[in-house]
């Protein structure tokens, strides 16, 4: 799995999220040590989560044959990837020495996600060509992605760009953090793990902040 944060101003983005998260960077704009890897890059505010697959082609090929909308596969140095359905599903074919081992989701990481889909066909579409094993969530329209590391989740009548939730010590100094940086924060919101606030950076791109309830 692989996350990417797009912004028009990717210098003021670098900065925004390391004042929240704490963040460095490569030189070629990725976080380091991010665990599951993750970027920023240039564009329209929006989050990209794409899903690693074996073979981009036959996952192309299986998502058209469904119904879905998938544009033919591009290359660049980190493998093939392809933005399909109208930008909510992403497929990654990592390139040798890209895959990684299992994410670490510690803090300042990904450790939680949520694909909105349109429609239950989608949801359908995603399962069979990622695999998913879906189980009822705790909320109407949502879903369980069983088999998913970091866990996941998936909202039919909710499409869009995905949701992409990032682990903090405190939610509430984490959201004071983004208000201090220029973005806006919510209250802190219980959920079935622990809590989270609902956050916009200072380009308007959508994310949470979150932590666990220690047992």
């Amino acid at each position: 799995m692989y996350y990417a944060i797009h912004t028009p101003d990717p210098v003021r983005a670098k900065s925004f999220y390391a004042t929240v998260f704490g963040w460095d960077y490569r030189s070629d704009d990725h976080i380091d040590g991010s665990s599951p890897a993750g970027g920023l890059g240039v564009g329209p505010p929006r989050a990209e989560l794409y899903f690693e697959v074996w073979d981009i082609a036959v996952a192309v090929a299986k998502l058209r044959e469904l119904g879905g909308v998938a544009p033919d596969p591009v290359r660049s140095e980190s493998g093939w990837s392809c933005l399909a359905e109208d930008g909510g599903l992403a497929l990654w074919q990592p390139a040798e020495g890209y895959a990684q081992d299992d994410p670490k989701c510690a803090e300042g990481d990904l450790f939680y996600y949520v694909v909105p889909v349109a429609d239950e066909q989608a949801r359908t579409r995603y399962a069979t060509v990622l695999g998913w094993e879906l189980s009822p969530g705790s909320h109407a329209n949502g879903w369980n992605i069983e088999n998913s590391t970091p866990p996941g989740g998936v909202f039919v009548d909710h499409a869009g760009s995905p949701d992409l939730y990032f682990r903090v010590a405190d939610v509430d100094e984490a959201a004071e953090r983004v208000r201090r940086a220029g973005g806006t924060a919510g209250d802190r919101q219980p959920n079935s793990a622990g809590w989270h606030a609902e956050c916009r950076d200072d380009q308007g791109v959508r994310f949470s902040v979150g932590s666990l309830r220690q047992n």
